[in-house]
């Protein structure tokens, strides 16, 4: 099944081990397909830069990383009210152009 994680996951991920969006991100990609695009990466990026002060070079390794891990996608153009939060609507174009069954956040 291929499933499509929002930049909250991935980033509780990155800081967490051993929490639970570790663990269901260890399951992600160990027993499905990880589907993530461009904009979710720069997302994650930003987000453990600015907010997390995370260092450059795990910053780096972590988006290696993810290209490598998951099927990487352009996101599908949706109208801004596809969903509750416009912002997200890059995540749900994501999850639309890799086939997702399944879009995982902590929303």
């Amino acid at each position: 099944m291929r499933v499509t994680a929002d930049s909250s996951v991935l980033i509780a991920a990155a800081i967490s081990h051993a929490g639970v969006c570790a663990n269901l991100l260890e399951d992600i990609l160990t027993s499905h397909e990880l589907v993530i695009s461009p904009f979710v990466v720069d997302e994650v990026t930003r987000k453990l830069r600015e907010k997390f002060h995370f260092p450059e070079p795990d910053i780096r390794r972590l988006r290696s990383f993810l290209r490598h891990a998951a099927v990487v996608v352009t996101p599908v153009n949706l109208p801004t009210n596809a969903c509750r939060d416009p912002l997200d609507v890059p995540v749900l174009g994501t999850a639309v152009a890799g086939n997702a069954a399944l879009l995982v956040t902590v929303d």
